[in-house]
C-alpha cells in the first residue's frame, strides 16, 4: 500500500501556480512521516491484500513557466475487491494556513508481481483560493520511496 501513499501528493504542487489559462506541470511526491495502515491479515483469493491507508505527503511540483511549489496534503486510498480491473482508489484534500486549496481523487493499476511499482490517474477540483472552481487531471509512476508524475489544470 506504500506505493499508492505517493499518488495523491502529486497534486500539491498545483497549488501555487498563476491562474491565467491551462498550466502544465511535473511533479515528485515523498512521504511526510508514518502511516496509519489496516491491513487485513488473511488476502482474498487472488493474494492481494485487504485494506486502508491514511497518509501525509509532500510535494514538488515544477510548472511549465519554470515556477517551483512545495505543498501538503492529508491522504487515504483503499485496496479495491480482487475482482475488480484496478488495485486501489484514494483522496486527498491539499490545505494551507487559509482553509482549502483542492481535492484529489485518483484510481491505480492492479499491482503485478515483479513489477516496479505502480501507475495512477486522477482528477483535481479546486476548493479554495486561486483554484476554486477549476478542475484538472494528473497522471503518476509510484514506487517504494516516492513517485512522479504529470498533471495539467484547465483554464
Amino acid at each position: 500500500m506504500k506505493p499508492l501513499m505517493y499518488a495523491a501528493a502529486f497534486a500539491a504542487f498545483c497549488a501555487f501556480a498563476s491562474t491565467a489559462g491551462a498550466e502544465t506541470f511535473t511533479f515528485v511526491n515523498a512521504n511526510a512521516g508514518t502511516a496509519d495502515q489496516v491491513v487485513l491479515r488473511s488476502p482474498n483469493p487472488d493474494g492481494r491484500p485487504s485494506g486502508a491507508t491514511v497518509y501525509a505527503t509532500r510535494t514538488s511540483a515544477t510548472f511549465a513557466d519554470g515556477k517551483k511549489a512545495e505543498t501538503s496534503a492529508r491522504c487515504s486510498n483503499w485496496i479495491l475487491p480482487p475482482d475488480s480491473q484496478f488495485g486501489q482508489n484514494g483522496v486527498c484534500e491539499y490545505k494551507d494556513a487559509n482553509g482549502p486549496l483542492y481535492e484529489s481523487r485518483f484510481t491505480c493499476a492492479a499491482p503485478t508481481k515483479g513489477a516496479n511499482g505502480i501507475d495512477c490517474w486522477g482528477t483535481l477540483v479546486g476548493t479554495g483560493g486561486a483554484w476554486k472552481g477549476r478542475t484538472g487531471a494528473f497522471t503518476l509512476h509510484t514506487m517504494q520511496n516516492g513517485a512522479h508524475g504529470e498533471g495539467h489544470w484547465k483554464e
